[in-house]
């Protein structure tokens, strides 16, 4: 999740914003708050209301015990209210040189990116797209992408594994690009090249028709990283030969699974015609090497067609980000809380921390049943790690996929000495060793786990 060095910025920040704005009723905030209140948030995303008051609601339908128990309500908006990741004296005004649009969230964007480079073994085939942080209100910042299922909203460049959308690295669009090396190549070369500076050689990237030019290829070569993506008739520098032209049909010469080739070192072009013409650049693959896959037809049948090689890899390679976009989807944790546009985009950096984390356990952790979902809840109540305003009697999670016992691991391994047994009224089940061939009863029970067990020795047993 997020590294501990974040933590203590955002702890030290927000009670310094906070003194700043001459906050109401503040009380200083500390490191274990800070992570409570981003466990609650993603507890939030897991469980969604219209409102956030709702969660303290004393409606029954409503009310959620867990997250009530760890703050207020007035708590939780008072820290939401004076959340902050920069350093306040140092915040440059709109009017001065040197103003960073993105200067509230630079500092902890710096951080993360290099905390996932520095938590993950990069892989040899990755993906650059674009994703968007859903976003209504008034920025300067705001993308509009009719094409786009999220159509207005913040964009960001992102790098991700091809095959577990793990995110290695991200940029967030800020209306201009901020690095002017390596020759004007326009908008896609610039972002292409920024993301890659810390890529391995011998690595394999994927990148649409937005990004794709001929410079940006050859630039990439000399990086010794190797490239497929499709590419636009009007770049510059194309074949004229592959091209289309005006006033003759030359362009429907192809038929279908048909295929044209041009190659200059490095740089492989090709014009395949499935539905329509499709051109692709590469410096990966054999231009010549081909695959057969299978169309589904209009009676429903799958039908062979050939395919190069270059053209299949790349549909391959090419959904990483498409991924992570899926996986933010599940169990989003935006909210319209506040006026602060930048919040937004910390939601969006917590939520792809959290999502990396799960990749990386799940990568770790091979033989866990655990899914996206619970390694979420996981990972908020260690994040809230009992921390509590109030004082509150634990609540019992029943897991279904690995509780045998009914009890989360995280509740029934916490504090093994304060376990305690103490006498019921009544004789009931004892939850490890009754089966339902051989029914045991006991009248001992213990006090955190709030489960019946015999004396001995099941009582010991059972918090090994």
């Amino acid at each position: 999740m997020f590294p501990s060095e974040i933590i203590t910025i955002i702890t030290k920040n927000t009670n310094e914003y906070a003194r700043f704005m001459l906050s109401l009723n503040w009380t200083a905030t500390v490191e274990e708050e800070i992570k409570a209140y981003l466990g609650i948030v993603i507890m939030m995303g897991l469980h969604p209301l219209p409102d956030v008051e709702l969660y303290w609601s004393t409606d029954p339908f409503y009310h959620n015990p867990v997250i009530s128990a760890v703050m207020t309500c007035k708590r939780f908006k008072k820290i939401t209210e004076n959340l902050h990741l920069s350093d306040r004296a140092r915040e440059l005004q709109r009017t001065q040189v040197g103003y960073d649009k993105l200067g509230k969230i630079r500092q902890v964007m710096d951080i993360l990116n290099k905390s996932f480079k520095d938590n993950c073994i990069e892989s040899q085939a990755q993906s650059i797209d674009e994703s968007m942080i859903k976003f209504k209100g008034r920025s300067t910042m705001k993308q509009y992408m009719p094409k786009k299922p999220i159509k207005r909203g913040y964009k960001v460049w992102a790098r991700c594994d091809s095959e577990t959308g793990y995110l290695h690295q991200f940029n967030v669009y800020s209306s201009k690009c901020e690095s002017n090396e390596d020759g004007d190549g326009g908008l896609g070369f610039k972002v292409v090249i920024e993301l890659c500076r810390t890529v391995q050689a011998d690595t394999l990237i994927a990148f649409d028709n937005f990004f794709t030019s001929l410079p940006l290829m050859e630039m990439l070569h000399r990086k010794k990283i190797y490239a497929v993506g499709t590419v636009r008739v009007n770049r510059k520098g194309l074949p004229t030969c592959l091209l289309p032209h005006k006033g003759d049909k030359r362009e429907n010469k192809l038929k279908i699974g048909e295929f044209m080739l041009q190659y200059a070192d490095p740089v492989s072009v090709i014009k395949w015609r499935d539905t329509k013409d499709v051109y692709i650049c590469t410096t990966a693959y054999d231009p010549k090497k081909v695959v057969t896959i299978h169309r589904t037809q209009k009676d429903g049948q799958k039908a062979p067609m050939i395919c190069p090689y270059a053209i299949e890899q790349y549909t391959r390679n090419m959904g990483g980000v498409d991924r992570l976009d899926h996986l933010r989807s599940s169990y989003s944790i935006g909210r319209k809380s506040t006026k602060k546009n930048w919040l937004r985009l910390f939601w969006y950096m917590l939520e792809v921390a959290c999502i990396n984390a799960y990749i990386m356990y799940s990568m770790t952790h091979k033989t866990s049943s655990s899914s996206h979902k619970e390694f979420r809840l996981r990972l908020a109540r260690s994040l809230i790690n009992n921390f509590s305003t109030r004082i509150r009697d634990h609540v019992i999670f029943k897991n279904k996929r690995g509780g045998q016992y009914g009890v989360a691991d995280e509740v029934r391994m916490r504090n093994v000495g304060h376990h305690m047994p103490y006498n019921a009224a009544t004789r009931k089940r004892c939850r490890f060793c009754s089966t339902k061939k051989e029914v045991k009863r006991s009248k001992i029970i213990c006090k955190v786990c709030k489960v019946t067990l015999c004396a001995t020795p099941c009582f010991e047993n059972f918090h090994k």
